[in-house]
């Protein structure tokens, strides 16, 4: 209350235009202090000039390039949960020559690590799917073994009686000759739950309807490698007749 005079809060406050004569060698240290102090603000005497022009223009490449890797170490650590360290360094004179080749080598080292990485969750997912499609398609196969075993019984029966569960064709199957029986061959393996249903009708037009389909869900997801998202994924069981032949 009347500690300010009026206007004072809407008005900047006073500047000074001042020329810095810098010796080459301390220019990099005394402009990161004047960075740090925020009172400062730069003008350019070179804007009649293309960046490709200018006295240190591959020096600002450089930063350029060094800023890329500072931002994809920052994107790692985000995706891998680690949080930056809030407490303050000591300054000490960094090299821009140095800061650059370190910076290189921590990038090279980050991506060959992140291509390892990949690598073993691809591996480590093949197994998985491997092990979840032989429990599923197991189950599938004694529960249908199960079953044949079952109407197999039922129709040897001699007081077996006809029923919608009865095959129509058992009585052929019995006669016909063996080298003109179909011959069934079957697939199984995992598809994305968005793409189950794609699958399906292209199995059906390939086959032109010769085909079986069957399909458990899986409860836990697969991760994605590359993106590290994870993907509901469905388990298919797929009978094909006429001889089933994989190009």
């Amino acid at each position: 209350m009347g500690c300010c005079p009026p206007m004072d809060l809407m008005r900047s406050e006073p500047m000074q235009l001042v020329q810095l004569i810098i010796p080459l060698e301390s220019s990099h240290l005394t402009v990161s202090y004047l960075g740090d102090l925020g009172l400062i603000q730069f003008k350019d005497l070179n804007s009649e000039k293309s960046p490709f022009q200018r006295t240190y223009a591959s020096q600002i490449k450089k930063c350029g390039e060094m800023a890329r890797r500072l931002r994809y170490f920052k994107e790692q650590m985000v995706n891998a949960g680690v949080s930056p360290p809030t407490e303050s360094f000591a300054r000490s004179e960094i090299n821009v020559d140095d800061l650059e080749v370190k910076l290189g080598e921590l990038e090279a080292e980050l991506t060959e690590m992140n291509s390892n990485n990949e690598k073993l969750q691809r591996a480590y997912n093949e197994l998985v799917e491997y092990k979840l499609v032989l429990e599923k398609a197991g189950e599938f196969f004694h529960s249908a073994q199960r079953n044949a075993a079952a109407q197999q019984m039922k129709s040897d029966s001699p007081h077996a009686e006809e029923s919608l569960d009865t095959p129509l064709l058992l009585d052929q199957d019995k006669s016909a000759d063996t080298s003109k029986q179909v011959q069934l061959g079957f697939l199984t393996g995992l598809v994305p739950r968005d793409k189950s249903m794609a699958f399906e009708r292209i199995s059906f037009r390939a086959t032109r309807g010769n085909v079986f389909v069957r399909q458990a869900s899986v409860e836990n997801p697969v991760i994605d490698p590359a993106s590290g998202d994870k993907v509901e994924i469905y388990i298919l069981s797929v009978l094909l007749v006429y001889n089933l032949q994989l190009f």
